[in-house]
C-alpha cells in the first residue's frame, strides 16, 4: 500500500517576508516623496525670499524698477496756494496709482545747476496691505512704507514749493539732468513716464524764448546735435502753469517743444492746465 503523500502547508514565514518587503517599498516611496515635497517647499520659499530682497537705498527689489515716473517741477515762479494744493493731490494720486517697484523721482528746474537732478528717487515699496504673510511682517512693512517712502516724498515736495523766484528757467537742461540721475530710467522693464509741471517757457543761456529764440535758432547753434535721444517710447505729461502778462508767442513755445520731444523719441505729449481760477 502506497504511502499517502502529505501536502506541505505554506510557510507563514515566507508570506510574512513578502508582505514585509512590500511594506518596506511603500515606506521608501513615502519617505522619498516627503523629502521631495520638503525640498520643493524650501526651493519655493528661497525664491520668494530672494525676490523679496530690498535695496536699502532705492527700496527696489533685487530685479530693479519695473516702471519709472519722473516728475520735474518748474517753480522758478512760485505757485499760488491753490496750485500747490492741487499739485500735491496730483502727485499723491500718481504715487497711489503706481504699482510696487515703480521708481518715483522728483526734480526741480532752477537757475542753479547744483540743484538739478533727482532730489528724491526711490521705488514704491509694498505697503502693509501688500505684505506676504509667509515671510513678511505687515506691521513692519507698513511702518517702513511711511517712514522711508511717503514721508520723504512729502518733505521733499514741501521743500521744493517753498523756494524763491528765480531769474532763469532752464527747463530742457534740468529735464536731462533728472533723466540722467533717475536710477534705471533707461533700463526699466515696463512703463516710463515724465510729468513736467511748468509754464514751458524755456529761458537760459543756451536758449531763451524771451529773446525770440525757437527751434530754428536751436538747430543753428548745433543744439540738435547735443540732444541725448534718451526718451524713446517715454510718455510725456505736461501740467502747464498759466502765466499772465507778456509772454513768448505760442508759435515759438509749441513749435519748439513739439520738435524737441519728437527728436528725443518720446510719445506725443499730453497737456493739461494747472490753473487756479
Amino acid at each position: 500500500m502506497a504511502k499517502r503523500r502529505t501536502r506541505r502547508k505554506p510557510s507563514r514565514r515566507s508570506g510574512g517576508r513578502g508582505r514585509q518587503s512590500n511594506n518596506n517599498v511603500l515606506w521608501i516611496i513615502t519617505i522619498i516623496g516627503c523629502l521631495g515635497l520638503v525640498v520643493g517647499v524650501a526651493v519655493v520659499a528661497q525664491n520668494l525670499i530672494a525676490k523679496g530682497k530690498i535695496d536699502e537705498v532705492t527700496l527696489c527689489h533685487s530685479g530693479g524698477p519695473q516702471n519709472v515716473t519722473s516728475v520735474l517741477l518748474d517753480l522758478t515762479d512760485p505757485l499760488s496756494a491753490t496750485q500747490q494744493a492741487r499739485l500735491k493731490t496730483i502727485i499723491a494720486n500718481e504715487v497711489s496709482g503706481s504699482s510696487v517697484d515703480t521708481m518715483i523721482a522728483l526734480g526741480i528746474v532752477s537757475e542753479d545747476p547744483s540743484r538739478w537732478g533727482a532730489m528724491f528717487a526711490k521705488c514704491k515699496p509694498a505697503s502693509g496691505q501688500d505684505a506676504n504673510g509667509l515671510y513678511e511682517n505687515p506691521a513692519i512693512i507698513a511702518a517702513r512704507y511711511d517712514r522711508e517712502f511717503t514721508a520723504p516724498i512729502q518733505s521733499t515736495l514741501q521743500a521744493m514749493l517753498t523756494g524763491a523766484s528765480e531769474n532763469q528757467s532752464p527747463i530742457m537742461e534740468a529735464l536731462q539732468s533728472l533723466v540722467s540721475t533717475t536710477p534705471s530710467f533707461t533700463q526699466a522693464r515696463g512703463h516710463r513716464k515724465i510729468i513736467i509741471v511748468s509754464d514751458m517757457l524755456q529761458h537760459s543761456d543756451n536758449l531763451s524764448f524771451y529773446r525770440g529764440q525757437g527751434w530754428d535758432y536751436f538747430v543753428e547753434k548745433n543744439g540738435e546735435r547735443r540732444m541725448a535721444g534718451n526718451l524713446a517710447g517715454v510718455t510725456i505729461e505736461i501740467l502747464r502753469i498759466p502765466r499772465s502778462g507778456r509772454t513768448p508767442s505760442n508759435e515759438i513755445t509749441e513749435g519748439f517743444w513739439t520738435r524737441y520731444f519728437d527728436k528725443q523719441g518720446s510719445r506725443p505729449p499730453s497737456v493739461s492746465s494747472l490753473g487756479d481760477l
